[in-house]
This record gives structure tokens, C-alpha cells and sequence, in this order.
């Protein structure tokens, strides 16, 4: 099992503006209520993408932010 919920809980402020950059329909709203949570994070944007498979399947979410978090993490 991957360790993403802790790492994005580490760098939540580092990773914000990254997160709002890659899934730009999500807003600073949004991310108050995510608030650290991966699995508030992947319902976020299943919500705002609807069905555009591509992006809302959680192995894709998870790729994204594990590239967004090794970004910040370096």
C-alpha cells in the first residue's frame, strides 16, 4: 500500500497550489474541505470531472499527486 495520505498530509502546503494546477476545476474552497484527505481529494474530483474515467479513476489521482508530491519532496 502506498504511503500518500501521509505524504500529502506533509506537504498539504507545499502541494495546495500544485493540486489547483493539475485538476484545475477544483478551487481553494475545495481544498479547505479536502484538508489533507486523499480520499476527500479523489471524491473532490470525481465530483468536478464527472465521468472523464482518465481522471477520476483512483489509480490515475493517485499517479498524478505521487508525481506532484515527488516534485515538492526533492
Amino acid at each position: 500500500m502506498s504511503h500518500t495520505p501521509n505524504r500529502l498530509e506533509d506537504n498539504w502546503e507545499k502541494i495546495k497550489p500544485l493540486i489547483l494546477k493539475e485538476w484545475d476545476l477544483l478551487n481553494e474552497a475545495d481544498l479547505e474541505y479536502i484538508d489533507r484527505e486523499f480520499d476527500r481529494l479523489v471524491q473532490m474530483i470525481r465530483q468536478r470531472y464527472g465521468g472523464r474515467v482518465e481522471i477520476v479513476q483512483e489509480a490515475a489521482i493517485r499517479n498524478a499527486l505521487n508525481a506532484l508530491l515527488a516534485k515538492v519532496e526533492s
